[in-house]
């Protein structure tokens, strides 16, 4: 006869369920009837075992009034008034004011500040009206006087005659003003130069120059580079005049120290 094994047969779990639950609800039940007994012997008495008026009544309050201190106040902790006299107050003395003598010649303090009168030029200037597309600048105005401007040293200078001829004198005087202005001979000695420098150079239309030439030396290399350099830093001049007909002027610059 074949043995059966023992994995291959099927186990019935209702008896162990059953078991399990009637353990967990008996000891609930325990668990609560040990809990309200514990409670009932923790449970305070007010008033008398008896029963009868001895019995008191107590209602929950949200505060208890609790009575003010009595009794002597301790110095230490309160503010007192003192028993030791005050001293009496300073009497504030006044300065003395010095007496002014008669016939004292007054110092330079003493003097009252006199008004500075307006100059004559500024009393009778007229107001100049202010015009609606005029503008304003809080900058003080630009110094144009030659105090101002680099030390060049001495010497002239002189356009030739060129392509302007006899006309246009406004138009070269101010190509002279410029030129001179930009003229250094601060550091040149004069007694090197033996002839003035003479410089070429072309005014287009627009104002721009063409690259100045030295067409005379004047014995001194140095005199020679800053006539050049003046007529560089000079330019641009002014466009040429309107009436000039050509589209440049040919212009002929005589540096001379002496």
């Amino acid at each position: 006869m074949p043995h059966a094994d023992i994995l291959e047969q099927s186990e019935s779990l209702r008896k162990p369920l059953i078991a399990s639950a009637v353990f967990h609800v008996s000891f609930l039940v325990l668990a609560a009837v040990y809990t309200l007994w514990m409670a009932h012997l923790s449970q305070e008495t007010w008033g008398s075992n008896t029963a009868g008026g001895g019995e008191v009544r107590v209602n929950p309050v949200k505060t208890i009034p609790i009575p003010g201190k009595t009794g002597k106040l301790n110095p230490l902790a309160n503010d007192t008034e003192s028993q030791i006299p005050e001293p009496p107050p300073e009497k504030k003395l006044e300065k003395a004011v010095p007496k002014v003598e008669p016939d004292a010649i007054p110092l330079w303090h003493d003097k009252p500040m006199r008004q500075q009168p307006q100059t004559v030029v500024r009393r009778n200037m007229p107001l100049q009206p202010q015009r609606e597309n005029q503008l304003y600048s809080t900058e003080g105005q630009a110094a144009t006087s030659p105090m101002y401007s680099m030390p060049h040293g001495g010497g002239s200078i002189g356009v030739g005659v060129g392509a302007f001829g006899q006309q246009y004198g406004a138009y070269v005087n101010l190509i002279i003003q410029r030129i001179e202005e930009k003229w250094q001979t601060a550091n040149l000695d004069p007694r090197s130069q033996r002839t003035p420098a003479i410089v070429t150079f072309d005014i287009r239309r627009d104002g721009s120059v063409s690259t100045p030439t030295v067409v005379q030396n004047s014995g001194n290399y140095n005199i020679d580079v800053s006539a050049q350099r003046a007529v560089l830093l000079a330019a641009p001049f002014p466009p040429l005049p309107p009436q000039y007909g050509g589209s440049s002027a040919s212009v002929e610059v005589r540096f001379n120290l002496r």
